[in-house]
């Protein structure tokens, strides 16, 4: 009881320096969704029959500590029964699983006792901690100061009706960090879900482990970046038990809208991009979404997901892109041994918008959200050709700041060239116009083939920088490129009396929202080059940027 009562004289503290304000409608929907997802009432009576919602809660983590967090912005009458939901469950006996990892809190009988094996889920959760802690190497939960009756992770089992479960910080760890102690509650049988019994535990608790470690070690900030949480917990059932596919029931969410911006908090959307962590861990490995949470203290979801892809060499806008080219090549679309590997059994892309193409062109002006992939599909009316163009929206800053900002682009599928227009194949030329051109990317896919994938639009600088580029005080130049179909481009440098002093084919990254090589100043010699005014040149395709670039050797 005293812990309880240091505990929310704590939060109330948090609460008043730190959270956001909530608008009355917004504290009332948080307490009618919690008292729902604990079973009860708004009067705060407990249901002995809970609903037949057909709607399952994959996790009350921001549900729950957004209450927690704001206690004290509730109604009196709201608090009082609040504040018992909010403490610890009581149960009237627990075991510590056998690797001693964790301390599992139950009842033996009653509604709140569980219907599935508690072995399978001893083993579940340990398994959990081996893998996330022990194999990828995140450090574990901090200690919880004794509560639950040792340092121990305690894991409560209860009925929560239609919620699989969740995890609700405690105690902070050091005043001001945003890092949090906590404990786990989880259902106690699934009975209905889509995913039910011990499996449905298994991911479970493989899904608010890892909540525990994000909101333990790293920073808990759930209100503006809870996509990247949650995707991430959901990213680590599928690592953890890559048999068990609960996540499947929410990919319909995101194939049906990727226009939706990444950063949106929109709960069933966040689940399903959980892939994007797959696409990632497929093509990097696991260390880079590790990479990430150990940024977020620093910065926003999406700035980290940027900062570590820069260090890959690649860039956000690129690897987005990418990523729309794997979720297009899905369901029959899916191709052996190319993109995800479950990808015969994920949805299918839904177009934005689908239109007959009548020779010579068709012109569409569309918007979008940052941060989003959005497909329209052509049809032509001749030959019945399907042209699907992908278009990608990388403006990082906009999809942190203004989630719903409108992003307006014009798009023209052409039969012959015009000024603007890029050459697909022998019958077809696109003309994409925007504003802000180095934040948008585009591909096309004709009859189900990729045509040109990853193409970019044309950027409108043509100078490189730092312009003069200092040995002694800058690491590199940045020098404008189009990328190849492959993310590179060829590079030449040639000195004022045009000898070559550096040749490459080198990678397109994305620096300030722009497409550049990183160079160095190191010649082919791997000498520095004397002071004075050098050309370059970089081509891909018919792709080509010229330029000026000056070098101080001082």
């Amino acid at each position: 009881m005293k812990s309880s009562l240091i505990l929310f004289f704590l939060l109330s503290c948090v609460a008043i320096v730190s959270a956001q304000e909530l608008s009355s409608s917004r504290l009332d929907s948080l307490y009618n969704q919690f008292l729902r997802i604990r079973g009860y009432t708004p009067d705060g009576v407990k249901l002995t029959i809970q609903s037949a919602d057909t709607v399952h809660i994959k996790c009350a983590f921001g549900i729950v500590n957004e209450i927690k967090l704001n206690y004290n912005r509730f109604p009196l009458k709201q608090r009082t029964i609040l504040k018992s939901l909010l403490s610890r469950p009581t149960t009237d006996t627990s075991f510590v699983t056998p690797n001693g990892f964790f301390r599992v809190h139950y009842d033996l009988s009653g509604s709140d006792a569980p219907k599935y094996s508690l072995d399978s889920l001893a083993i579940a959760l340990d398994s959990a901690y081996n893998f996330e802690v022990n194999y990828l190497g995140y450090p574990p939960p901090p200690p919880d100061n004794g509560n639950g009756g040792d340092n121990r992770y305690d894991i409560y089992i209860l009925n929560l009706g239609d919620t699989y479960g969740y995890t609700e910080v405690e105690d902070e760890v050091i005043p001001g960090s945003n890092r949090f102690t906590s404990y786990m509650v989880i259902d106690n049988d699934f009975a209905g879900f889509y995913t039910t019994g011990i499996n449905a535990a298994r991911v479970t608790v493989a899904h608010e482990f890892h909540h525990s470690i994000q909101a333990g070690n790293y920073i808990y900030r759930y209100d503006n970046d809870g996509f990247f949480y949650e995707l991430t917990s959901v990213s680590m059932e599928h690592f953890v038990y890559p048999s068990i596919h609960d996540y499947y029931q929410y990919l319909p969410s995101y194939f049906n809208e990727t226009q939706n911006s990444f950063g949106q908090n929109q709960t069933t959307n966040e689940y399903a991009l959980g892939i994007w962590n797959i696409f990632l861990k497929d093509k990097y490995g696991y260390d880079i979404i590790k990479q990430q949470w150990q940024l977020m203290p620093q910065m926003r979801a999406l700035q980290a997901i940027a900062n570590s892809l820069a260090d890959y060499n690649t860039s956000f806008g690129e690897e987005l892109n990418e990523f729309g080219i794997w979720t297009y090549f899905t369901n029959y679309r899916a191709i052996p041994g190319k993109y995800f590997t479950n990808a015969a059994d994920y949805p299918l892309i839904r177009p934005v918008t689908s239109l007959q193409y009548s020779p010579p062109a068709k012109t569409v002006q569309l918007s979008t959200q940052p941060v989003t992939n959005s497909f329209i599909q052509f049809v032509n009316s001749i030959n019945q050709d399907t042209l699907v163009s992908l278009i990608t929206n990388a403006d990082i800053a906009e999809g942190i700041d203004s989630t719903n900002a409108v992003l307006p682009f014009e798009y023209s599928l052409l039969s012959q060239s015009q000024d603007g227009a890029v050459k697909l194949t022998n019958d077809y030329y696109q003309k994409f116009v925007v504003d802000k051109p180095s934040f948008w990317l585009n591909g096309e896919f004709l009859n189900n083939q990729i045509l040109e994938a990853g193409k970019y639009v044309a950027s409108n600088i043509d100078y490189a920088f730092p312009s003069p580029f200092y040995y002694t005080k800058d690491a590199y130049v940045y020098i404008p490129a189009q990328p190849d179909a492959f993310g590179y481009a060829d590079i030449n440098i040639y000195s004022s009396s045009m000898k070559l002093v550096f040749s490459a084919y080198k990678h397109v990254i994305l620096i300030s929202g722009q497409k550049v090589i990183r160079w160095d100043g190191i010649d082919m010699h791997n000498a520095k080059l004397s002071s004075g005014v050098y050309l370059f040149i970089t081509k891909s395709g018919n792709n080509s940027t010229k330029g000026k670039l000056v070098i101080f050797n001082d």
